[in-house]
């Protein structure tokens, strides 16, 4: 079962937050029918958003990770919750050519960063429940969504934290095992107590231990070397999409009055997909015309 754990060494010295997201991740790819380089991608933005969402002690906690990047799949989003809840979504979809690239389970992890790009901007933006939102951005440094929040943590939180994810796809392109460890110094701890972790997360490594099928738990206590951690809580971890008719009604309002007003006259009915779970929300051409009535009544 998908569950996020949050543990500290007994020196407390090093928190780990570790995660599986296999389930979650099956999930997000079989709304939006994705599968190989798709799925990898997917299923690393789910995990890296859950671990992220870990911060604060509050559940409530909102964390969305925004990727632009030069790469074919365009815009990349993960969103997801303090109390396990997530979703993920690509801008556009690859090719069947470019999506079959990378599918190989052989020696280290294939990379995604073709797809994603290793040259655009990262942002993460957290919602606390407070007045305003913190958010940070940093430069791509390798297109791999954990590296480069690894980065992220490391220059604009200045968290001093490694960040690991690995998914394993079955023969079909399809998930099989997908988890995650992240690992942060408390303060006051030398941050080159991060070096062996590091190295023993290195990508081959934590595959042929994901390979196992390891709970969140046994994850921390591999990441740990061994050695035992006090565990302070864990949660599930699922899907979650939030979106309804009021928000598919919010998105066709961006477009304004006048294309409103054309897309009613234009045919019956405007489908607004939602690109994280797949839902089809149908707006009749008398929805879009008091839509654009509404508008244009709050610039009059």
């Amino acid at each position: 079962m998908d569950s996020l754990v949050r543990a500290v060494t007994t020196d407390h010295a090093v928190r780990f937050v570790t995660v599986v997201t296999t389930s979650l991740a099956r999930e997000v790819c079989r709304r939006v029918e994705a599968k190989e380089l798709e799925a990898r991608v997917l299923a690393r933005l789910c995990t890296t958003g859950c671990m992220l969402a870990t911060i604060a002690k509050e559940g409530h906690e909102r964390v969305m990770i925004n990727i632009r990047a030069e790469g074919p799949l365009g815009r990349l989003i993960a969103d997801s919750w303090g109390d396990g809840r997530a979703r993920a979504c690509l801008e556009q979809r690859l090719s069947p050519d470019q999506a079959a690239v990378g599918t190989n389970e052989s020696g280290v992890r294939p990379s995604i960063a073709h797809a994603v790009g290793a040259r655009g901007s990262l942002t993460v933006t957290r919602d606390l429940g407070l007045e305003q939102q913190y958010q940070g951005t940093v430069d791509l440094i390798s297109g791999e969504i954990d590296e480069d929040v690894e980065h992220y943590l490391n220059t604009s939180e200045q968290l001093p934290s490694v960040v690991r994810c690995a998914t394993l796809l079955d023969g079909r392109g399809d998930v099989r095992r997908s988890a995650g460890i992240m690992a942060q110094i408390l303060p006051g701890t030398d941050p080159s107590r991060l070096d062996d972790i590091r190295a023993r997360l290195r990508e081959a490594t934590l595959r042929d231990v994901l390979a196992q099928d390891r709970t969140a738990n046994e994850l921390a206590i591999f990441a740990n070397g061994g050695d035992p951690l006090k565990t302070h809580n864990s949660n599930p971890v699922r899907f979650y999409c939030p979106c309804d008719e009021g928000h598919a009604r919010r998105v066709v309002s961006t477009l304004g009055a006048g294309d409103l007003e054309s897309l009613a006259n234009e045919q019956p009915v405007t489908d607004v997909r939602c690109h994280f779970c797949g839902h089809n929300y149908a707006l009749e051409a008398d929805v879009l015309r008091k839509i654009a009535t509404e508008l244009r009544s709050k610039t009059s």
